[in-house]
């Protein structure tokens, strides 16, 4: 018992660290604009050059952290369900997405970041690379808060793993998640990242409640 309420701690702490590195380290509130030219893309990159990449390097190192936490969502599921059921599985294979897709765009950004003064084209596709995975890449936890929800509704038993407004919560987080998908589609307006650019902070959040 211990253990999981170290687990479910980490996990919460973990969302403090990667806003401190993500925010104030390499400086990615706001988002990069997706329709600057490759130049003016290139040029921020170098100017924060060794913020971003500082901080990458810890995002990188830490990912692998939230593990547990999400290790401990699979085995709450697991206890709903009685058993290891199609559900806490899919909640398993879908947590596995999340270190694994939090260090790979970071490594694109500390990419960018690496050879400033590189070709701005690349500079600025590595860059992008980065902001679709971290923004767009809602499928997973879309698919995880609502097992999540779905698994709360279910739970039948005297003393539930969460509270039914939990279940609620987590409809509302697949809800918000949703447009995190446009960020494949848009150049400009609200859509291209300045309304979905949390998305990479939102299963964490939404699995804390």
């Amino acid at each position: 018992m211990k253990i999981e309420k170290a687990a479910a701690w980490l996990g919460l702490v973990m969302v403090g660290v990667f806003l401190v590195l993500f925010v104030f380290v390499a400086g990615f509130i706001p988002p990069y604009d997706p329709s600057a030219t490759a130049t003016e893309t290139a040029a921020r990159y170098a100017d924060n050059e060794l913020r971003i990449r500082i901080g990458m390097a810890f995002m990188i190192f830490l990912a692998f952290l939230f593990a547990p936490f999400f290790a401990l969502l699979s085995r709450q599921v697991r206890r709903i369900e009685g058993y290891w059921g199609v559900m806490s599985v899919t909640q398993i294979l879908l947590s596995v997405t999340f270190p694994f897709g939090f260090a790979l765009c970071a490594i694109f950004a500390a990419a960018a970041a690496y050879r400033p003064h590189a070709n701005p084209d690349v500079t600025q596709a590595l860059s992008d690379m980065f902001w679709l995975i971290f923004v767009g890449l809602v499928g997973p936890l879309i698919t995880q808060v609502l097992i999540l929800a779905f698994a709360v509704f279910i739970d039948k038993r005297e003393v539930p793993s969460f509270p039914r407004w939990f279940g609620y919560f987590q409809i509302w987080y697949a809800v918000f998640g949703v447009p995190g998908a446009a960020v494949y589609v848009f150049h400009k307006g609200p859509w291209r990242g300045t309304v979905c650019s949390p998305s990479g902070f939102r299963s964490p959040c939404s699995a804390s409640g």
